[in-house]
């Protein structure tokens, strides 16, 4: 039995937080609870008793409009003020919505992060434009894909990282301690199938858009979780394989990986969470 029930509380605000947090709710996330904020007044009472039960805060937002940065903003700092480790995915306008949109939450962004832990800021174009030169299969999948189903996919990525029993496992402390004063941070899972599976899931995890501005090798920490089906675990070749990846970070990378078991019969999947990494710019 998990020990860490509801210790980790999901904010959402915005039109993609608030989905992100429906869809959590609606595939019940072990360990979790969520909260939905439209107006300040629902940071009083419920959230502040949220707060309390919490170990980790979670925002999910949408930048752009001055409420909802306002609200992000007060929210983060509650957290923080209960000595709370707050993460925060925040999203960014798309071009059509306006440059003076997309400036005000370039700057909400930016005053956010001296609140919070560690952020990942989504550019929602990464999701929509696909390059004119090719694309990888994560990019054509995540591109297919509304913001906040892929913002949910993330979350239910690092509940996963910390539940479920393996013979090594990761837990809440882990996740934690990797997110605390980080400044960034990033999580991506892939698949892969038959005899390359290690390495193509952890390929196509480093290919999404989720990963694109991480830097992951100038990482100061990573988590990584391996989740073989019961009928094909992880062999001692694939460990060996992982391994080798997790041999091309710099030794003072804090570097610990799980497994676990998959829910798919046929297919692996790796889950890789980086933080405290260099933001690569945008290639010309």
């Amino acid at each position: 039995m998990n020990t860490d029930s509801n210790k980790v509380l999901l904010v959402g605000i915005g039109e993609t937080g608030r989905g992100a947090i429906q869809i959590i709710r609606k595939n019940k996330v072990e360990g979790s609870s969520t909260l939905g904020v439209e107006e300040e007044s629902q940071l009083n009472l419920p959230y502040a008793k949220s707060i309390q039960e919490a170990e980790l805060v979670i925002l999910v937002a949408d930048l752009g409009s001055k409420k909802d940065d306002s609200l992000t903003l007060q929210a983060a700092k509650l957290a923080k003020e209960n000595g709370k480790i707050v993460a925060a995915f925040v999203t960014t306008p798309r071009i059509f919505e306006g440059e003076k949109k997309i400036m005000h939450a370039l700057e909400t962004a930016m005053e956010l992060k001296s609140e919070v832990d560690a952020s990942l800021i989504i550019n929602k174009e990464n999701f929509t434009n696909l390059p004119e030169d090719g694309y990888s299969p994560a990019e054509l999948v995540d591109s297919l894909v509304p913001v906040e189903d892929r913002i949910a996919d993330a979350i239910q990525n690092m509940m996963a990282l910390i539940y479920g029993n393996g013979a090594i496992n990761i837990d809440l402390d882990d996740l934690k301690s990797t997110l605390v004063q980080s400044g960034t941070f990033a999580i991506e899972s892939g698949i892969g199938y038959k005899a390359n599976r290690i390495r193509d899931a952890i390929e196509m995890a480093l290919s999404s858009p989720m990963m694109k501005t991480c830097d992951i090798f100038t990482s100061r920490k990573v988590l990584i979780k391996v989740l073989s089906p019961k009928n094909s675990p992880i062999s001692m070749d694939e460990v060996n394989m992982l391994a080798d990846f997790i041999g091309k970070f710099p030794p003072y990378v804090d570097v610990k990986w799980g497994e676990g078991t998959a829910d798919d019969d046929d297919l692996l999947s790796v889950i890789i969470l980086s933080s405290g990494f260099d933001v690569k710019l945008p290639e010309k």
